[in-house]
C-alpha cells in the first residue's frame, strides 16, 4: 500500500469514527425514550444519568478524533508522515471501529435475568467508564454506533434479538475493571441484591472479541482528503 493510499485510508476511517460518535447520542436517545413514560421515577433517574454519561463519553471521543484528524491533515500537507506510524494508527482505528477482531485480557459478566434496554445501556456505560477498550454482548461486538433497544420485551442489539443469560465481554485491565464494576453502589452490586437476578463477573487473561458483522457504507458522504 502506498503512502498516499495509507493516508487516504486513515483519514477515511477517522471520518467514519467521528460520524459514529456523532450519531451515537441520537441513537441512545431514540432507544430509551420510546417507553420512558412507563418507567418509575427511579428508573427515569438511572436513564438520565446513563444518557448524560454516554453523551459525555461520545463528546470526548469526538474531540479526540477531531484533534487526531487535524494532526494528520497537517502532517499530510507538510509531507512528513511516517509510514510505520500511519500503519499503526490505521490498525488502531480499525480495532476501534470494530473492523477487526481484538484480543487481550478483560472480564466476562454473565447476567441470567431478562434486562430492559435501559438496564443494558446503563451497564455498557459503566463498563466504558471503567476504561474498557472493547465490548461484546453475546459475542456481538459493541461499538460507538451500536443501538441497544427493545421490542415487545425482547432486548435488541443492533436489531438482533438477545436472550438471557447475557454474556458481556469487556477487554481492558482486568484488575481495574473488576474493581470498578464490583464497587459498592454499582449496577452489578445492586442487581445481585435483587431476588431472582443472578450476576457473575470473572477476570480473564485472554479473550477474543469478534469484528462487527457488517461494515457501514456511505452512499453520499465522502471524506475530504
Amino acid at each position: 500500500m502506498t503512502r498516499a493510499m495509507l493516508r487516504q485510508s486513515l483519514l477515511t476511517l477517522m471520518c467514519v469514527a467521528i460520524g459514529f460518535a456523532l450519531v451515537t447520542q441520537l441513537r441512545t436517545y431514540q432507544s430509551i425514550t420510546s417507553d420512558v413514560g412507563n418507567l418509575s421515577p427511579e428508573e427515569r433517574s438511572v436513564i438520565i444519568i446513563g444518557l448524560i454519561d454516554r453523551n459525555a463519553a461520545a463528546e470526548r471521543e469526538i474531540a479526540v478524533l477531531q484533534a487526531q484528524n487535524a494532526d494528520y491533515r497537517r502532517t499530510q500537507l507538510n509531507g512528513t508522515s511516517n509510514l510505520d506510524q500511519l500503519v499503526s494508527d490505521l490498525t488502531a482505528l480499525r480495532a476501534q471501529t470494530g473492523a477487526v477482531q481484538v484480543r487481550g485480557p478483560g472480564v466476562v459478566i454473565t447476567i441470567d435475568y431478562a434486562l430492559r434496554a435501559a438496564d443494558m445501556l446503563a451497564l455498557i456505560n459503566e463498563i466504558r467508564n471503567a476504561s474498557a477498550e472493547a465490548i461484546a454482548i453475546n459475542n456481538q461486538r459493541i461499538i460507538v454506533r451500536s443501538s441497544i433497544d427493545e421490542q415487545n420485551g425482547i432486548l435488541l442489539v443492533d436489531g438482533v434479538p438477545q436472550a438471557p443469560p447475557y454474556v458481556v465481554t469487556a477487554l481492558g485491565n482486568s484488575t481495574t475493571l473488576m474493581g470498578a464494576l464490583n464497587r459498592i453502589g454499582g449496577l452489578l452490586r445492586i442487581w445481585n441484591e435483587i431476588e431472582g437476578v443472578a450476576v457473575n463477573i470473572e477476570p480473564r487473561d485472554d479473550l477474543t472479541l469478534p469484528r462487527i458483522s457488517t461494515m457501514p457504507t456511505f452512499r453520499y458522504a465522502q471524506p475530504i482528503p
